[in-house]
């Protein structure tokens, strides 16, 4: 029986490594799932850590994010201690949106809540 999205496949594009930092008002965002989503296909996620660098998978044991423009989202998981609200003014039509290209890539989400 053949299983789609099984990890072997030939079919993955291409990516470049992608990490940052992300900060509220100076301060590290620890604990968040950074996502970047392509204007198509499959996104790639990050958490970050107590200082808020993240590095950014594309499939279980492949680091990176697809080659081209992403938008960027955030997701906290259940039962979060961290938990903040990200301003409204850096998401949705506001999200940041980032290029990625072939190699690697340092993308540093800055945010401020004025």
């Amino acid at each position: 029986m053949y299983l789609s999205g099984c990890s072997g496949s030939t079919d993955q594009p291409e990516v470049g490594d992608v990490s940052g930092v992300v900060s509220l008002d100076g301060k590290p965002v620890p604990g968040v799932n950074i996502i970047f989503q392509p204007d198509s296909g499959r996104a790639a996620v990050g958490m970050t850590n107590e200082n808020g660098e993240y590095e950014l998978e594309y499939l279980h044991g492949v680091k990176g994010c697809k080659l081209g423009q992403n938008t960027v989202g955030f997701d906290w998981p259940p039962d979060s201690p961290n938990m903040i609200s990200i301003p409204p003014k850096h998401t949705g039509a506001n999200a940041f949106k980032f290029d990625v290209k072939p190699g690697g890539n340092v993308f540093d989400i800055t945010m401020t809540s004025k």
